[in-house]
Order: structure tokens, then C-alpha cells, then sequence
């Protein structure tokens, strides 16, 4: 079965404007997908069928926008892609900005992968992507809220990785590092160590769908990740906190 017929006929990714999401577009569209682009403000160029859908995931009406639009769509494979990061102490936060990111994180995701699994499950193939972080692996000062929803995505993923694989559904969690995108260049003061390009990432991904539960893309990023699991939990979260603080800046 080619990767086509196994996750096709279209792709739905969240957050597909830029970045990431746009990467996984790109290559979707190139191996014979339509894409599904969702996002505020859709609009990229792809060389096969395409749909874009101008909805904020954040909100109820948005996921409702999404899903009258794909209707009567046979979607093969969910990219849970968008997210939003409050940075700087949760104290100081504005609570709008916090809810904001839980509904855009959590919330969506979820409801995405409850309308759609399960047609999925009846064909008896698709896939499902989910975005995670590394900032979700321990605590990470700052971030933590961001970090909280991205450990959920995470360990949401394996978990239905497990549930569905029996029925020919394949889930992964992509846990990404720093990432070149445009996001990421407008609140950082500078490139973190290991920062890989948004392809690779979606490379990895797909690369692991349908072999194993999670997926670290980068070789830095993949020691990183190893090293930080094998310590005691205060230091990993000490030195999250170290090297978000490089890189976000005071």
C-alpha cells in the first residue's frame, strides 16, 4: 500500500499558514494528498488539491467552521499542528492569553481526533500526527504553561498510538526541539543549539507514522532528550530553565 492510499485521499493540517504545518503541506501535497489547510489566514501554493479554511482552532465556532467545510471530505491523516506559547512567568501572564493557548493546544486537538478517528477506524487506516515539544518533557520556567500542553499532546498521542493501532490507525508524537521558524525567530533573542529546519522535522514524522509511538527529530535534539530523561528531575528542569532563558532572553 503506498503512503497515498494508506493516508489518503486529503490531509487536514492544523496551523498550515507558515512554519511547520506549511512544511508538512508542502510534502503531503508532494507524495499525493490533497491538503486540507486550516489556519487564521490559509494561503500557500501546492501542487496538488487544496482546500483552505480560514478558522481560529481557539474557538468553538472555528472548529465548527472546520468541520462544515470537510464534510463529505474522506480525511486520511490529522496534523495537529497549531499551538500558541505564552512566554514569561505565569504570574504575570494575562489569564485570556493562558486559556487561549489551552483551547488552542488541548482543546482542538482533541476534538479534531474525536470527529475524525473514528471513520478512520471504520476504513481501517489514516493517521494521526500530533505536535509535541521538548519544553513538554520536564517543567520549563517561563514556558510552563506552553510545556504543560505540549506533555498532554505527548502522552495524548502514545496513548492512542496504542488504542488504534490494532484497527490499522496510526498516531505519533512528533516531540521537536527548537525549530527555524518564523515563530520562533520573533521570540527568541537567538538560534538555540540544535535548531533543525521545519522539513526534517515533518521527515521524521512521517518517517516514524505507523512504527513507533514518538518520534525526536534532530540527532542533538534526540541526546538532548535521552540525557534530560536519565536525570534527576529537579536538574532537567534546572536546565530547561538555563537554556529557555538563553535563548528567550530577560
Amino acid at each position: 500500500m503506498t503512503f497515498a492510499e494508506r493516508y489518503g485521499p486529503w490531509a487536514l493540517v492544523a496551523g498550515a499558514s507558515q512554519g511547520i504545518g506549511a512544511a508538512f503541506a508542502r510534502e503531503l501535497s508532494a507524495r499525493g494528498l490533497g491538503v486540507v489547510l486550516v489556519a487564521r489566514h490559509p494561503a500557500l501554493d501546492l501542487p496538488g488539491p487544496k482546500i483552505e479554511v480560514a478558522a481560529d482552532l481557539a474557538t468553538p465556532e472555528g472548529i465548527e467552521t472546520v468541520l462544515a467545510t470537510v464534510s463529505g471530505l474522506e480525511i486520511g491523516l490529522l496534523v495537529a499542528n497549531a499551538a500558541l506559547s505564552p512566554i514569561g512567568p505565569f504570574t504575570t501572564s494575562d489569564p485570556a492569553e493562558l486559556t487561549r493557548a489551552i483551547d488552542l493546544n488541548v482543546r482542538a486537538p482533541m476534538l479534531l481526533a474525536r470527529h475524525f478517528l473514528p471513520a478512520m477506524q471504520d476504513r481501517g487506516r489514516g493517521g494521526f500526527v500530533v505536535m509535541s515539544s521538548l519544553a513538554g518533557a520536564q517543567g520549563s520556567p517561563n514556558l510552563s504553561l506552553y510545556a504543560g500542553t505540549k506533555a498532554f499532546g505527548a502522552v495524548f498521542a502514545e496513548g492512542l498510538w496504542a488504542e488504534l493501532r490494532t484497527s490499522g490507525v496510526d498516531a505519533v508524537a512528533c516531540v521537536a526541539g527548537a525549530v527555524s521558524t518564523p515563530g520562533l525567530a520573533a521570540s527568541t533573542a537567538k538560534p538555540a543549539p540544535g535548531t533543525v529546519a521545519p522539513a526534517e522535522v515533518v521527515t521524521a514524522a512521517l518517517e516514524a507514522l505507523g512504527k513507533r509511538p514518538r518520534v525526536v527529530p534532530g540527532a542533538l535534539m534526540k541526546v538532548s532528550s535521552a540525557i534530560l530523561s536519565r536525570l534527576p528531575r529537579r536538574t532537567a528542569i534546572s536546565i530547561m530553565g538555563r537554556a529557555s532563558k538563553d535563548v528567550l532572553g530577560p
